[in-house]
């Protein structure tokens, strides 16, 4: 049986007022959970909590000994020279790692799944989209931190992407302004002095802001599929809720910590190495940026569609349609085949996003013909969308028999 789509609530004056449970409560004694919600897909956003928090321990502990008038230099020091920096500094990256991974799988999850729908769950969504673009963007800023060549790189090209975007070519004094919030003056110190205030205290800040924000409106509105009004998901009246305290902090812990420990071990049996500084000529070596950076560093080398500006327009779209999905779901089932449009957008960008990792890997800065591009969009257009309706039409003639 499909799930009945939600009504949602956009009187935002009613987010502060009292409900009863289900769905849950925002006061301090905290929603309790059904035995039904101890899996571990419904525990993704505690896992991104205990990343975000160990990122922020860590990052302390980097921050007392980085330089931002030597940044490589520093950067090397903590491995060689600090007491256990070089498995603090290695966590901390893994980490890094870790919560990008984990907020695609969060995304998708609850994207599938319909989870944007229901009294609050669009403005939840909403803070999740957000949450997803400030993960990714104090990544990126965390890569630039070292002064490495592929980093410096990057800062270039990022420059260049500002200047060719849409605000940098109707207002060339705003993109200057935006460059400047980047770089400072161009000196090292300054430059690095921006980057590592935009990294820690900024994105850093706002991050822990709307994760209050999210993690509130997830207690007024609870899990999705577990306290929805339809009548296949209400828990049995017979069903004994768990208490937030001690059973559910206690488990939440526990699987904080189990996560905690095995980036830790895998930081331990796999130590990070720094890339080669910026100004050292590499011969023969292809500057390759992290793995969650190389789906746009690839579109960028795509040619077609008169897009000019390389693949800031699909990532922007990318963004866009995900902050709206929301508004533009009209589908009255939440079942990913009761929503076969929604849902081959979804698979689309799951294609999209490894095809575009691995010909980056493949084709570093190789820019493609306008005809092999697209071939490939159209071809994943095509798989996306047609293997969607040809499994709702196979749902329903099985459900017909």
């Amino acid at each position: 049986m499909s799930e009945a789509k939600e009504r949602n609530e956009y009187r935002l004056d009613r987010i502060w007022q009292e409900e009863t449970p289900p769905p849950g409560s925002y006061t301090i004694s905290m929603r309790s959970i059904s035995r039904k919600e101890l899996r571990i897909d419904y525990w993704t956003g505690a896992f991104l909590m205990a990343a975000f928090g160990y990122l922020a321990i860590s990052g302390v502990l980097v921050f007392l000994y980085y330089q931002q008038g030597n940044p490589y230099g520093s950067s090397a020091a903590i491995i060689n020279g600090v007491p256990l920096g070089s498995i603090i500094l290695t966590s901390h990256l893994y980490m890094a790692y870790a919560m990008v991974a984990l907020v695609y799988v969060h995304m998708f999850r609850n994207y599938f799944k319909g989870a944007y729908r229901g009294k609050w769950r669009w403005l939840q969504w909403i803070t999740g989209v957000i949450l997803f673009i400030l993960v990714n963007m104090i990544a990126v800023l965390g890569y630039l931190l070292q002064e490495t060549y592929i980093g410096i790189s990057a800062t270039h090209v990022m420059e260049i992407l500002v200047q060719r975007s849409v605000v940098g070519r109707l207002s060339p004094g705003l993109s200057n302004w935006v460059i400047g919030l980047l770089v400072g003056n161009g000196s090292t110190a300054s430059a690095f002095g921006h980057i590592l205030a935009l990294h820690v205290a900024a994105v850093g800040g706002l991050i822990g802001l709307l994760i209050l924000v999210h993690f509130f409106l997830f207690e007024k509105s609870g899990p999705h599929g577990i306290s929805s009004d339809s009548s296949d998901t209400v828990p049995a009246k017979n069903e004994r809720n768990i208490p937030w305290f001690p059973a559910n902090v206690l488990y939440t812990g526990f699987v904080s910590l189990l996560f905690i420990g095995v980036v830790i071990i895998f930081s331990a049996a796999f130590m990070q190495h720094l890339l080669p500084s910026y100004g050292v000529l590499q011969y023969g070596e292809v500057p390759f940026p992290d793995w969650y950076i190389m789906p746009v560093y690839k579109l960028m080398d795509l040619a077609g569609y008169g897009l000019s500006t390389g693949g800031v327009p699909l990532v922007t779209f990318f963004f866009l349609f995900l902050l709206i999905v929301p508004f533009i779901d009209k589908y009255s089932g939440s079942g990913a085949l009761d929503r076969p449009m929604i849902t081959g957008f979804g698979v689309f960008f799951l294609l999209a996003l490894p095809i575009m990792a691995f010909w980056g890997y493949a084709q570093p800065g190789l820019t493609q013909t306008r005809i092999l591009t697209m071939y490939m969009w159209w071809g994943i257009t095509f798989v996306s969308f047609v293997t969607v309706y040809a499994m709702r039409f196979a749902k329903r003639d099985v459900d017909e028999i």
